[in-house]
């Protein structure tokens, strides 16, 4: 008796309502492929709904060029938010996060950080600073420990995490060897820096002094251009993994930018 309803069901459906065309549509609920035009979303993509059992659903088949992809790369540098990427590119939410994931996996761990290779130098000065950042909330509160080149301007290390001397001891341990043999550091006289860095390397200046300002410098850059970290902003990172994510992907594509103007500089000078 069941089956019969079902039938009179489908029977009446394809007489009375419009269907779709031929293309081998099918219900993603019930798998039927009776399936009608049911108006657009709000985003004015077609809808379809399913004669059988009421299913809305709109059919996924978003084929993004090549050239929107590298304007993409582009935009993520740019103070811009997720949606307006996507009410400007006419690309959906879910398909940019997980293009922008797939970005963020092959962000080398290095930062794309290039080392001095003028063998005359022998001492390499560096500046440290630390900037606040929050996820999901303001009590979610994650510093950004930064180090930065000062001949290149690239920054060295970067480390995500509390205030505490365990993340000074992380972002010392994440510069390079080559670098540490000749390094320098000049920073601001928060106490875990003197912990984590060697005496003999670390020097703690007063904020007038200026020896901290390039770093100071590329803090502000840093929160000009990464939304996510801009101060009374609707822009907030909402997981730590895209919060890192978005803040070494923009690091290591600076680093590039700052080799390809020192070659510049050579190049002319």
């Amino acid at each position: 008796m069941k089956n019969e309803e079902q039938f009179l069901v489908i029977d009446s459906a394809m007489n009375n309502q419009e269907l779709a065309p031929a293309n081998n549509l099918t219900c993603p609920r019930c798998q039927l492929s009776h399936i009608k035009k049911n108006g657009h979303t709000y985003y004015g993509k077609q809808n379809h709904q399913c004669l059988i059992c009421g299913t809305q659903f709109v059919i996924r088949n978003e084929t993004v060029s090549a050239q929107t992809k590298e304007l993409i790369v582009l935009l993520l540098l740019e103070r811009i938010s997720l949606r307006g990427i996507c009410r400007v590119l006419g690309v959906s939410l879910g398909w940019l996060l997980n293009f922008i994931a797939k970005l963020y996996e092959v962000v080398p761990e290095g930062l794309n950080f290039s080392v001095p290779d003028n063998a005359e130098i022998e001492i390499l000065c560096l500046e440290a600073d630390e900037i606040w950042s929050f996820v999901g909330s303001k009590e979610n509160k994650r510093w950004i420990w930064l180090i930065i080149e000062r001949r290149t301007r690239q920054i060295a290390a970067v480390h995500i995490g509390d205030r505490s001397q365990t993340s000074a001891d992380a972002l010392w341990s994440k510069v390079p060897l080559e670098v540490k043999a000749k390094a320098l550091v000049l920073t601001d006289k928060w106490e875990a820096y003197g912990l984590a860095i060697p005496t003999a390397q670390h020097t703690a200046c007063a904020k007038q002094s200026g020896q901290t300002s390039l770093i100071e410098r590329f803090n502000c850059t840093l929160r000009q251009r990464v939304s996510r970290l801009v101060r009374k902003s609707l822009s907030f990172s909402k997981s730590d993994w895209f919060h890192q994510g978005a803040i070494k992907y923009f690091i290591a594509h600076y680093n590039l930018e700052r080799q390809k103007y020192i070659l510049l500089l050579e190049h002319y000078f």
